[in-house]
């Protein structure tokens, strides 16, 4: 899973906001923490953070429905079940029923749905995925010390009613009890992701393949891992078990990685495992750079049910060799079963978020630890983190860091076990504001997607990571046209699980010419809208009129099959369109002679600046007929020319280059461009995203 990404926590390869989850877009400013009181026989949290303003709704001031009746909260999970772009959130329970509720978001706050009502005491963790392959997500939990199971639920959409329980199936049901956290990642390379959970009674960690039927019985499963893990117990020194689990590329081979307990798992083929002990003690683990540069991601681990140092690892050498992750404290910890990763502060740089449990004996009436605190870590992007208290005397279990309301920034999820329970709070950073897309801000608008051609060496690895890594940026629009070798439906119904649209298509100029049926039918496969083809042939460096003056009729005449088709066509210029001609260019002489009823255009800058014209001047020049543009910056310092080509590292990060962008930007909105999509072709675009979607988010006119 990878660490750049700007408003959705670190979860698993499918997790969305994954959230989207699941995301899902896998972000703002905080400034100083206003947390309203809890109920008069608790102490009111104090406030620290210096930097947030963070505006506290909960359960027990009737401003978010009750959770149950149940006084042990196991779980929580942050997902997108209804395709609304807007994350919502899961919890589990034990000690009563119902023990699944899911919190949906709405313009008011949250409505509570029951998802399964009979009373199956569930563990905590809870993962999702689109297990049937139908375009929505699916959730999966398992019993605690009471059974040996572990189920999906099949997500209902479009049909939710906030009393009608989801379809449930199995997974597991034999075997010892006890299943405590789950991720899903495709750590065998398949191309479809595995599931694997903690079976805690058997001290084993198990990996099941997603069946062609999931919903006909058991899955097979194989064991990845069986001992200790850094188990840790209390002062008393009761026994506790091994938890965590999270997917990262940790040696960055394009494949994700497996984390669990104090060790990342590599596979090495087949059913054989690598374990690479990190830490001293396992509880809550998860990844990122924490350091920019570098090789390696940096991993961090807390201890779960148990009590230890909060830690951050770095790897001096090979990533496969456990002495060479580097450990660095940050913080004792009291039962610290919190522990996310994400951009709080909106500055591009990964932060830490972790907090303790007030109460974990269910037996005791009083609080166990009524000092218990949560911390933001904020990261410096060079290893470096300034501690913030955010809470003390509030209880934190299972708790998420996630954009909760959709306007952009990550927000807190607040679920205690037993402390106070039932009860359930959102800590809204800044409160509401204006919801937004990624890369967007006061004055650039967008909507903004990714061409997916920018990770196309990411793909050629590992298909579902590469989504994964798109949600994670937090792009809602695509474009593409290719499927991976999956197939058009199932690659959309992957990109969909993603909650990733696909606005425009490419086409092959010959294939347009000659089967535009063909061409027509795959942009309804994607459910895009236009339909683009970047390239017209020719000699290389010697474009001329008659290639001109043939790809005119085959733009009409295409252009009007695909307008009655539903579709746009735009023609994604190269710069050597810019050969003179006459008192202009012979791209003067495309736009002139195409309908504008049947031909746009999609502008990359990159290529118009390459070629030697002015992307401003042309966005004031033919205005509506560029309907789609490529935000690409030109590296400073490279010449351009007119035969289409030029290395891959001259594309830039936006805003380090020679492109004038708040020009650039402010011509496409008065020139009414309607989508944009960032295109970066160096080979680290996956790096450079993230800080070209920051200058699009903060740049001014």
């Amino acid at each position: 899973m990878n660490p750049f990404f700007k408003h959705f926590s670190i979860d698993g390869v499918f997790a969305r906001e994954i959230l989207r989850s699941m995301a899902i877009r896998w972000h703002r400013i905080f400034v100083t923490a206003l947390l309203l009181s809890l109920v008069a026989s608790f102490p009111a949290p104090r406030v620290h953070a210096a930097e947030i303003k963070w505006q506290q709704l909960s359960s027990k001031k009737g401003e978010l429905p009750v959770p149950g009746e149940s006084t042990q909260q196991t779980g929580s999970l942050v997902v997108d079940l209804d395709h609304d772009g807007v994350n919502d959130f899961v919890l589990s329970f034990r000690a009563k029923a119902p023990v699944l509720v899911w919190y949906r978001r709405s313009e008011k706050g949250w409505n509570r749905y029951v998802i399964e009502k009979e009373f199956l005491p569930l563990e905590a963790g809870g993962a999702f995925y689109d297990i049937d392959g139908d375009g929505d997500l699916d959730l999966v939990w398992g019993n605690d010390w009471q059974g040996p199971n572990l189920w999906w639920w099949e997500n209902p959409f479009p049909n939710f009613d906030p009393n009608v329980p989801w379809k449930r199936h199995v997974i597991k049901n034999d075997g010892q009890h006890q299943h405590h956290d789950q991720v899903f990642g495709d750590f065998k390379g398949t191309g479809k992701p595995q599931l694997v959970f903690w079976n805690q009674q058997a001290k084993t960690l198990f990996l099941a393949e997603i069946p062609n039927d999931p919903k006909a019985g058991s899955w097979p499963r194989e064991v990845v891992f069986n001992g200790e893990a850094g188990d840790r117990g209390d002062a008393s020194g009761a026994f506790k078990y091994a938890e965590g689990a999270s997917a990262f590329d940790i040696d960055q081979d394009g494949r994700a990685d497996l984390l669990a307990g104090n060790y990342w798992f590599k596979h090495l083929g087949g059913t054989n495992w690598l374990p690479v002990k990190v830490g001293t003690i396992g509880g809550r683990i998860k990844a990122g750079f924490f350091k920019r540069g570098g090789k390696y991601p940096q991993i961090v681990i807390a201890p779960g049910d148990g009590s230890g140092e909060l830690k951050w690892y770095e790897c001096t050498g090979s990533p496969t060799n456990g002495a060479d992750w580097i450990g660095h404290a940050l913080v004792e910890m009291v039962h610290g079963h919190t522990l996310e990763i994400g951009d709080v502060d909106g500055d591009g740089k990964l932060d830490i978020f972790t907090g303790e449990m007030a109460k974990w004996v269910e037996k005791n009436p009083e609080a166990n630890y009524p000092n218990a605190k949560g911390w933001i870590f904020f990261g410096d992007g060079r290893g470096n983190f300034r501690k913030t208290e955010v809470t003390s005397g509030f209880g934190w279990h299972e708790g998420r860091l996630a954009d909760l309301d959709g306007d952009g920034d990550l927000d807190l999820l607040a679920k205690p076990y037993n402390w106070d329970a039932p009860r359930v709070d959102v800590f809204l950073n800044n409160g509401t504001g204006p919801r937004r897309r990624v890369g967007t801000g006061r004055s650039f608008k967008g909507p903004l997607g990714l061409q997916l051609y920018s990770l196309r060496h990411h793909f050629q690895k590992n298909v579902p990571l590469a989504i994964e890594h798109v949600r994670e940026f937090g792009f809602v629009e695509v474009e593409g046209g290719g499927n991976y070798g999956y197939g058009n439906e199932r690659f959309r119904k992957m990109l969909d699980a993603a909650g990733l649209h696909t606005v425009s298509v490419f086409a092959d100029y010959k294939k347009l010419r000659d089967d535009p049926a063909s061409v027509i039918k795959t942009a309804h496969d994607f459910g895009a809208r236009f339909v683009v083809v970047g390239w017209i042939p020719h000699e290389k460096g010697k474009f001329n009129e008659q290639n001109c003056r043939e790809a005119i009729r085959v733009f009409n005449d295409a252009g009007k099959k695909l307008k009655a088709a539903g579709l746009r066509f735009a023609y994604h210029p190269h710069g050597y369109e810019f050969q003179p001609f006459g008192k202009g260019t012979l791209f003067d002489l495309l736009v002139a002679e195409t309908k504008p009823e049947f031909v746009s255009f999609e502008m990359d800058v990159f290529w118009v600046a390459h070629g030697g014209a002015d992307p401003v001047k042309l966005l004031n020049k033919y205005g509506r007929r560029f309907a789609l543009m490529h935000v690409k910056d030109w590296r400073k310092g490279a010449v351009g020319n007119l035969t289409g080509s030029a290395p891959d590292a001259d594309s830039v990060t936006i805003g380090t280059g020679q492109v004038n962008w708040p020009a650039v930007l402010q011509a496409a909105r008065r020139a009414g461009v309607q989508h944009y999509f960032i295109e970066d072709e160096a080979v680290e675009a996956i790096e450079q995203i993230p800080q070209s979607l920051k200058y699009l988010e903060s740049v001014k006119w």
